[in-house]
């Protein structure tokens, strides 16, 4: 099933004090005074940077290391250090205090593609070279390894991952395969068994990202192909194709709804939400600021979008905004922060609905508290 974007709803910028709609943010405790660096996890402040990882409760500090995981519950740190031609993997609390540590097998000398993916449990999947992973269980043994090399002549982009909340669903992908004239792309699922199953693949489409469902029971990847539109291939885990929705637009990513019904795409400067299985367009909006985060709320019609601008080196959103816009009213506001927000990789930014027209931005070094009154 193919949909493609014809319907857009067009929305009126009128004053707020006229007809009351509004967003109040505040900053929630005790994120208020953080540095784009300063992270809260499990309730203990973590500083974070390029050149070293500092426990402010413990005051226990990690110089030079490789790489760092946090677990989706945000209670354990993984932190990668080099020891010679190995690497050492250490668990720490996020207070700072170390549980485990344990040899890795050995890395590559000025890889940028190490990186390291950390389960709640403590387990450890280790991305070691461009397309080798390894699984390590608590206790530092190896539980399973994989290739995800595509064995192309033409050369391969960094394999990626894509981990559902629960941790049922692990995917590893290869995003972008050369094959002659075209870009190609593949899509491995880990199953109950630790072997792992070719669920997807493309000859002449490369993969932009994949988002899970929290359940991981949905994916949806962003692929691409010049000269034609973006599509957002919804799959089940197994690789199932439940629709495909095709976006005259740069797509940059996707969020599902809480009860997997719908789906939101968002390019740079554009938003659109749409129904999972049928494709049905429930509305887009256009914004003239960066798109970092959007997602749809069906209980309360409304959109609810995080633009900047953001420096991907730095891992900072400076000019933040946020926009909302309520599809049933047909109408939009806005409201900026007034400061930065800092993100890392190993931290899944995400906007939850605490109750209606309540909701909080998490997984930066500031949680936003947002109130929407439409």
């Amino acid at each position: 099933m193919a949909t493609h974007i014809f319907r857009t709803l067009m929305f009126v910028l009128l004053p707020a004090v006229v007809f009351g709609q509004s967003l109040d943010l505040s900053v929630v405790s005790p994120t208020t005074n953080n540095s784009t660096s300063t992270f809260v996890l499990d309730g203990s402040e973590v500083v974070i940077k390029s050149s070293n990882i500092r426990f402010l409760e413990s005051g226990a500090t990690i110089n030079g290391y490789e790489a760092v995981g946090v677990a989706p519950d945000h209670s354990i740190v993984s932190i990668l250090k080099r020891n010679g031609k190995k690497g050492d993997i250490g668990i720490y609390s996020s207070g700072g205090q170390k549980l485990d540590e344990y040899s890795t097998i050995s890395l590559g000398d000025n890889d940028p593609s190490i990186a390291t993916y950390l389960a709640n449990n403590g387990d450890v999947l280790l991305r070691d070279n461009i397309a080798n992973f390894t699984f390590y269980g608590r206790a530092g043994d190896i539980t399973a390894n994989m290739s995800s090399s595509s064995q192309s002549k033409g050369g391969e982009k960094i394999s990626e991952v894509a981990i559902s909340v629960n941790q049922k669903t692990v995917i590893i992908y290869s995003p972008k395969i050369k094959r002659g004239n075209n870009f190609g792309s593949q899509v491995k699922l880990k199953m109950t068994n630790g072997r792992f199953k070719d669920i997807f693949y493309s000859s002449d489409r490369y993969i932009k990202s994949i988002k899970l469902t929290d359940d991981g029971d949905v994916m949806v990847a962003i692929t691409a192909q010049q000269g034609t539109d973006d599509q957002a291939i919804i799959m089940d885990r197994f690789g199932n194709e439940l629709n495909t929705i095709s976006a005259d637009e740069n797509l940059i990513g996707a969020s599902f709804s809480a009860d997997s019904k719908y789906i939101t795409l968002y390019s740079g400067g554009r938003v659109m939400v749409h129904n999972v299985l049928s494709g049905e367009s429930l509305g887009a909006t256009s914004f003239r600021s960066p798109v970092f985060l959007a997602d749809y709320f069906p209980e309360d019609n409304l959109i609810l979008a995080l633009t900047g601008s953001y420096s991907e080196s730095a891992g900072v959103l400076n000019n933040v905004e946020f926009r909302g816009i309520n599809l049933k009213k047909r109408s939009i506001t806005s409201e900026e922060l007034g400061s930065s927000i800092g993100f890392i990789k190993g931290l899944d930014a995400d906007i939850d609905r605490l109750s209606a027209d309540n909701y909080q931005l998490n997984g930066g070094s500031k949680r936003v508290r947002i109130r929407a009154d439409f």
